[in-house]
């Protein structure tokens, strides 16, 4: 179902990605720090009658290349980029995971909004760090306790039971494929420190927030906080769900997301 494909990024790292080869409007989906195209075999199984789905394992993640270069946000959008330029993708919806949303903002940013039709964010708020501007932040991480706070072991941040044979698979990759968040600490680091609400106060094309109602990283009212940054965000809630909301509830996101596009 999925055609997996290398490229090399202009600072000469090598990037999976996953492409069902459609013909159709293309999803573009981008997982969370850590996380791999792996947990999303559900929900590319939900779409992929009526949309081309392409996921992205991000820099230092999944099958993609592991490397010092690179840790941070802006560098993702620009491995984002070069895959949309690659396969000269239009009318994208592009969804993203955690800090996989932030990559979206992040690429909007830098490269403008013209090949975006939507986007959807998946339990990721625009800033991470907790104070008085801001009530949503990640856990219990401030100002006082960033960056110390980034280097516990956060969890995997899931709430509900996920599909034995995905997680199977997913388990699978992972020993194959490590992940190493101590080596790649610096990409957190800047992840959080980031606030990407100036982006989103302006941003030109619908947006769809999904908020994960058990989510242990993030109080799902935010999602509601952000649809009150501009007319063009809309939130919703995802009950009995964690971080995870495309692995633990994917035909929940998939029927949020079919009823936000159909209105478009």
């Amino acid at each position: 179902m999925l055609k997996a494909s290398n490229f090399i990024t202009n600072d000469g790292i090598r990037i999976t990605y996953y492409d069902t080869l459609k013909s159709g409007q293309p999803i573009l989906a981008v997982p969370g720090i850590g996380s791999s195209a792996t947990l999303w075999q559900e929900a590319v199984k939900l779409f992929t009658e009526d949309y081309r789905f392409i996921i992205i394992d991000p820099r230092n993640q999944g099958r993609s290349q592991r490397t010092f270069k690179g840790q941070r946000i802006s560098r993702h959008a620009a491995d984002l980029a070069e895959l949309i330029s690659r396969l000269d993708l239009k009318n994208i919806i592009a969804v993203g995971n955690s800090m996989g949303a932030a990559n979206i903002w992040a690429y909007v940013s830098l490269f403008g909004f013209q090949r975006l039709q939507a986007i959807v964010d998946l339990d990721q708020p625009p800033k991470m760090i907790q104070d008085s501007t801001w009530h949503y932040g990640f856990k219990d991480l401030t100002w006082k306790n960033y960056p110390d706070y980034l280097k516990a072991d956060l969890g995997n941040g899931i709430f509900a039971h996920i599909n034995d044979e995905m997680f199977k698979k997913a388990k699978i990759e992972a020993q194959k494929y490590p992940y190493n968040a101590e080596e790649n600490y610096l990409c957190r680091i800047d992840h959080a420190e980031q606030d990407w609400r100036d982006i989103l106060i302006s941003l030109k094309v619908p947006m769809l927030v999904l908020a994960g109602q058990n989510s242990p990283f993030f109080d799902y009212h935010f999602a509601y906080a952000m649809s009150e940054l501009n007319p063009k965000i809309y939130a919703g809630i995802i009950a009995n769900c964690g971080h995870l909301i495309q692995a633990e509830q994917p035909l929940k996101m998939y029927k949020e997301i079919m009823k936000f596009l159909q209105k478009f």
